[in-house]
């Protein structure tokens, strides 16, 4: 996954964000996931599709943190949620 890389979450979950938290409903898998403050941010930004770059950038923007580990971080996050089936990506 590369700063150009495009996320978006795929649309067969439902979520309901909880004191700041999220927490989603994937929905074929029937499983619940559950994100802190800032993976909720995350996860609302790519309601629409981002690419890895305008995440990082939006969440340093807003979250006090030093660029490269927002950039680790939000990677290993989408990682896991494409390992999970939620996100879908695409190259810019």
């Amino acid at each position: 996954m590369t700063g150009n890389t495009i996320v978006v979450a795929v649309k067969d979950q439902i979520f309901s964000e909880v004191a700041g938290e999220v927490v989603i409903l994937h929905l074929k898998q029937g499983v619940y996931y559950g994100l802190n403050h800032v993976g909720a941010r995350i996860w609302q930004l790519i309601q629409q599709p981002h690419t890895v770059s305008e995440v990082c950038d939006l969440i340093a923007q807003e979250f006090d943190a030093a660029k490269e580990q927002i950039e680790r971080d939000v990677t290993a996050l989408f990682d896991d949620l494409l390992s999970r089936g939620m996100v879908e990506i695409s190259h810019a």
